[in-house]
C-alpha cells in the first residue's frame, strides 16, 4: 500500500500517515488534517453498512473542518452511466449508454442505440461484458449474471494505420496528471492480458508514460465534474483522432511489474508521489520539497531513485493525515 511505499521511500514522512480499518472511533481529532477512504467504488454496491460508516465519518471531518478526498457520497459519480452523463455536460465526448432496466423492452427497442452494442455492469469495474452484434445473440445473454446491466455503443477505435486497439490510462491526481499506460491489442477489449508485446509497442508506451498526457486540460476538467480529487480515466481515439472516454476509476489497481513491464515501473514511482503530492495538499501542509524534486525528474530517473514495493493492495482502508507531528527536517 502506499504507506509501505513511503516507509521505504521517504521514510521520515510515513509518521504523517495514520492507516485503520472501519469502523473507527475518533478520540482526539486534533491529531487529522485529512481524511480518505479507500474503498471500491461505488461503497453502497457492496456494502451498505461500510457505506453508511464512511459517510458518517466524512460528516464528523466536515463539522471540524478537515478535508476530505473521494469522499463516498461522490464515488458514484464515477459509474459508468452517470459518469457518462457528467463527462458529457462538461463537454468531453463518451460512448453512448443507457440502463437496462426492463429487459424485454430493450431487446425490442435497443434504447435507442445502434448495433453492435456491448454490456457491462453499469457499476464496478468487472471484466463482464456481453458483446452483442445481432439481436439474436440477445437471447444467448447470462442476464443473471448482471445486477446493473448498462448498453454502451460500440465506438470504432481502431488505429487506421495498423488495424490495432489502443487504450489510454491517465491518472488524475488533484491538479496533477499521469500518463499511466498505453494497452495495445488485436482484441477490442484491450487488458493486460491481451496486449502485444513488442519492440514497437514497448517504445509507443515508453513514449507516451515518460511524457505529459496531450490531453491533460480536458481530463482535468472531467475530473472537476465527477466531483473528484483523484480518479484514473481509460481513453481511446476514433479513426478521426476524436478522443473518446471509456471509464472513470476513483481507485486505479496500482501495482509494480514484473518480468517484460519492468520498464512501465518508473511511471508507479510518479503516480505515487503525485498521490503524495496530492494528500499534503489537499491537507494545506506545504509539499515536501523530496516530492516537488522527484516529480520534476525526467523518466528513467525515477527507477534509480527508489525503490519498487510488491503486493500494493489500497482497498478497503482508511487513510487518516496526522497534523500535529513535527515538521520534517530540511
Amino acid at each position: 500500500m502506499l504507506s509501505r511505499w513511503v516507509r521505504v521511500n521517504l521514510p521520515h514522512l510515513s509518521r504523517w500517515f495514520c492507516v485503520r480499518d472501519l469502523p473507527l472511533r475518533v478520540k482526539d481529532w486534533s491529531r487529522y488534517a485529512l481524511h480518505v477512504a479507500w474503498l471500491q467504488d461505488p461503497v453502497q454496491r457492496w456494502s451498505q453498512n461500510t457505506y453508511k460508516q464512511a459517510a458518517r465519518l466524512a460528516a464528523q471531518c466536515d463539522q471540524r473542518g478537515i478535508p476530505v478526498v473521494n469522499r463516498v457520497d461522490r464515488l458514484i459519480n464515477a459509474t459508468k452511466s452517470r459518469g457518462a452523463k457528467l463527462l458529457r455536460e462538461a463537454g468531453v465526448q463518451v460512448a453512448r449508454m443507457a440502463p437496462i432496466d426492463n429487459r424485454e423492452q430493450f431487446q425490442e427497442t435497443l434504447a435507442g442505440l445502434q448495433l453492435p452494442l456491448f454490456i457491462r455492469e453499469d457499476w464496478g469495474h468487472e471484466w463482464r461484458i456481453a458483446r452483442i452484434d445481432t439481436r439474436d445473440d440477445l437471447r444467448h445473454v447470462a442476464w443473471e449474471k448482471f445486477k446493473r446491466p448498462l448498453a454502451v455503443e460500440i465506438v470504432d477505435v481502431r488505429d487506421p494505420r495498423d488495424g490495432l486497439y489502443r487504450k489510454y490510462r491517465y491518472l488524475a491526481a488533484g491538479e496533477l496528471g499521469i500518463s499511466h499506460h498505453l494497452q495495445v491489442s488485436h482484441e477490442w477489449i484491450t487488458r493486460g492480458n491481451s496486449r502485444l508485446m513488442r519492440p514497437e509497442t514497448r517504445g509507443e508506451e515508453l513514449e507516451y508514460i515518460s511524457q505529459r498526457d496531450p490531453n491533460h486540460e480536458i481530463l482535468q476538467r472531467a475530473r472537476r465534474a465527477l466531483g473528484l480529487e483523484m480518479v484514473a480515466f481509460d481513453y481511446g481515439y476514433t479513426p478521426d483522432g476524436r478522443m473518446i472516454v471509456w471509464e472513470a476509476n476513483p481507485f486505479p489497481h496500482l501495482v509494480f511489474a514484473t518480468r517484460r513491464l519492468t520498464y512501465k515501473n518508473p511511471t508507479m514511482h510518479r503516480s505515487l508521489l503525485a498521490i503524495v503530492h496530492l494528500y499534503f495538499s489537499a491537507a494545506g501542509l506545504p509539499i515536501p520539497a523530496e516530492v516537488e524534486d522527484a516529480l520534476a525528474l525526467d523518466f528513467a530517473p525515477l527507477e534509480r531513485r527508489f525503490q519498487i514495493v510488491r503486493e500494493m493492495n489500497f482497498i478497503g482502508r482508511l487513510l487518516a493525515w496526522p497534523r500535529s507531528f513535527p515538521q520534517w527536517p530540511d
